[in-house]
């Protein structure tokens, strides 16, 4: 919870310190939708019970002022475990919110994510999981982008949390961009 703590600060830093984006500024696209996949990596106490995973994330954004966005992001992250722990498959359904610090050319921004996990673990259970990412944006061509990020994935349980960092990267449409001239 500690490094949850940190980061959560450092991401309210960036965000104080980033330039405002002006009206001017603001292109008309309003709509995003993500596909990211990547590796895993168990962190603290279960990073002895399970091998890096790999997860396949989906989501989309509404912008709902010049650089603030919000949607909805799912998956699934699937762990092997190792020294007899039986496999982890968690399937995210969250909120997402997100500043973008730039909406044109390469687009550095912020992101928290949360809401329900389902975690199967041999026995089906619902937790609630929330991740900050920090993630850029690069633009390949007109409507098409490729999203780099780093997620860092609490699923809180009551004893100790699972957590995990993912290091994902995918393609990134903007329907409305495509209609731009």
């Amino acid at each position: 919870m500690k490094r949850l703590g940190i980061l959560a600060v450092v991401l309210l830093f960036l965000s104080a310190s980033a330039p405002n984006v002006t009206q001017a500024q603001s292109p008309a696209w309003q709509h995003q939708i993500y596909f990211n996949s990547g590796p895993q990596f168990v962190t603290g106490e279960f990073s002895d019970a399970y091998k890096t995973g790999l997860a396949i994330d989906g989501g989309y954004y509404y912008r709902a002022s010049d650089a603030f966005f919000i949607g909805i992001a799912g998956g699934y992250h699937q762990f092997v475990g190792k020294n007899g722990a039986s496999d982890v498959d968690i399937i995210p359904v969250h909120l997402a919110a997100k500043y973008n610090f730039s909406l044109t050319g390469i687009q550095p921004y912020i992101g928290l994510e949360g809401g329900p996990s389902f975690v199967d673990n041999g026995e089906s259970e619902t937790r609630y999981g929330v991740s900050p990412r920090l993630g850029v944006r690069i633009p390949l061509s007109r409507g098409f982008d490729l999203d780099l990020n780093v997620k860092y994935n609490v699923v809180v349980d009551d004893g100790d949390n699972f957590t995990y960092v993912g290091l994902n990267g995918g393609p990134a449409y903007v329907p409305d961009r495509q209609r731009l001239r």
